[in-house]
């Protein structure tokens, strides 16, 4: 039975409070639990139970465990957390995998195997409940343990700041919490003692030969011994600092990736690399790193060297084109830098449709005009003068010939764009505009029996500009292009 408030156990108090300071786990959230068996998924459980009925939570509450099938006593693992949750009447979900088989055939480590399928089998189980939020054990040891390994084996700020409380957990639908990460193992095993709670313990956890268990075994204590006993409280505190640099570092680099920003293609990134040269190289780091995220590129497998050298690139100084991880490649276009997959290409739609007037038109890879006809109203024209929307134009209705069309262009292809002087061919508008060659099969032409009214998204015709002779108007809209936030 939950305490009621003045009886709360001093533990998940201190469990709540950090809940509540972190956001963590919003009223009325359909709630997940990882169970492994260990004390501090135990003590998990039993907390948010605690909690779960308070009027202020109203959490639902189920478990998950995996079997990893690595040890003889995984098995009796999973009974235990099986009957634990039938006796506190909380819906289960056991399944087995094969880690070791899967690590084999994936190439990869045990431990980096056994975590991905585990938050895998998390993401999947949440998806399969109806749960938004997903909790597992992890503690303030485990963020201590987590630091030092980093530092040991090479990292930046993002990995000094540790373990997240929070985030993301497979597409983005369900989040991932931690809310023991204020607390010790030592307090967490003193709340399952004093509770009279029972746990499994992993033998595998005293095996030296995993990194993690050396450092918390071996270098952790001889660091308490030899260098500062707490330790384990400066490694946080450095974590703390290092988030907040982190946070500050990223924001300033959003900002900066913002300007520079340029339309490109589903899975593509495209920066104007001479907006970001002046910056610091620290700054050029952190672009280069959002770029490569936002692009879908493993940061995982991105050694410090390789966002060196895009950092190089965005600088103006590096090569012209560089392999990053997963099969994702950097290159140089004109002064563009464009992160894509190898080989990638956009694919190009080759109909020529007819515009519906008034009416929405699809015209292929999910690019779409929206056509009407009105008789031209001065304050809307003016305000379209002002700052109308990209995408958005407006031209002289009597002076386009017959019914309109929108095909791809072709080489040859001729306009006269709206404040340019002259006739330019299609092909070198996009040069002058600096259009990355990955983007132009998504331009368009929308033509009349005479030829192009409107380059979408980018420019219309010279001659269907609305005039002081200009009675109707013709309000087209192009929808569905990359990038289209930004005006060209």
């Amino acid at each position: 039975m939950s305490k009621s408030v003045g009886q709360i156990d001093s533990f998940v108090a201190s469990v709540a409070s950090f809940v509540d300071a972190h956001d963590l786990i919003p009223t009325g959230s359909s709630v997940l639990v990882g169970v492994s068996g260990g004390a501090d998924s135990v003590a998990l459980l039993a907390v948010l139970r605690d909690l779960a009925d308070r009027p202020n939570r109203r959490w639902s509450l189920s478990a998950a465990h995996l079997n990893h099938a690595l040890r003889g006593e995984a098995q009796a693992d999973a009974d235990f957390v099986a009957e634990l949750t039938s006796k506190w009447s909380i819906p289960c979900v056991v399944e087995t995998r094969y880690i070791s088989e899967e690590a084999q055939t994936t190439g990869r480590g045990i431990e980096e195997t056994a975590r991905n399928i585990r938050y895998e089998f998390l993401s999947g189980t949440a998806s399969e409940q109806g749960a938004t939020v997903v909790a597992v054990g992890h503690h303030a040891d485990d963020n201590a343990e987590t630091i030092l390994y980093r530092i040991a084996r090479g990292t930046h700020l993002r990995g000094l700041s540790g373990i997240a409380a929070e985030r993301p957990l497979g597409d983005g639908k369900v989040q991932l919490v931690r809310p023991l990460l204020g607390s010790t193992r030592r307090e967490v095993e003193q709340f399952c003692r004093r509770r009279g709670l029972v746990w499994r313990e992993d033998l595998s956890n005293r095996q030296l030969r995993y990194r993690r268990n050396f450092i918390r075994h071996e270098l952790l204590p001889l660091m308490r011994e030899k260098l500062n006993p707490r330790i384990d409280e400066a490694l946080i505190r450095l974590a703390d600092g290092a988030t907040q640099a982190e946070q500050y570092l990223s924001a300033c680099a959003t900002a900066a990736m913002d300007q520079a920003i340029r339309p490109a293609p589903p899975g593509c990134v495209a920066l104007a690399w001479e907006e970001l040269a002046g910056h610091e190289g620290i700054i050029q780091k952190y672009v280069g790193r959002l770029a490569a995220e936002r692009a879908g590129v493993p940061l995982r497998k991105m050694s410090m060297h390789l966002f060196g050298q895009l950092a190089e690139m965005l600088a103006g100084r590096g090569a012209s084109a560089m392999d990053l991880s997963g099969g994702y490649i950097a290159r140089i276009e004109g002064d563009l830098l464009i992160i894509s997959p190898e080989g990638s290409e956009v694919r190009r739609e080759n109909r020529t449709v007819e515009l519906l007037i008034p009416g929405s038109t699809d015209c292929g890879d999910g690019l779409t005009f929206e056509c009407r006809q009105a008789s031209l109203n001065k304050n809307e024209f003016a305000n379209h003068c002002r700052g109308h929307s990209p995408g958005v134009e407006l031209l002289d209705a009597d002076e386009i010939r017959g019914t309109l069309v929108c095909r791809p262009w072709i080489a040859g292809d001729e306009f006269r764009p709206l404040g340019c002087g002259g006739r330019q061919t299609v092909s070198d508008f996009l040069t002058n505009c600096k259009i990355p060659h990955a983007v132009r099969a998504q331009i368009r032409c929308v033509c009349d029996e005479t030829g192009i009214v409107y380059l979408a998204p980018l420019r219309i015709d010279d001659r269907t500009k609305v005039t002081r002779r200009t009675r109707r108007t013709l309000w087209i809209e192009a929808r569905g292009w990359p990038g289209l936030e930004r005006d060209q």
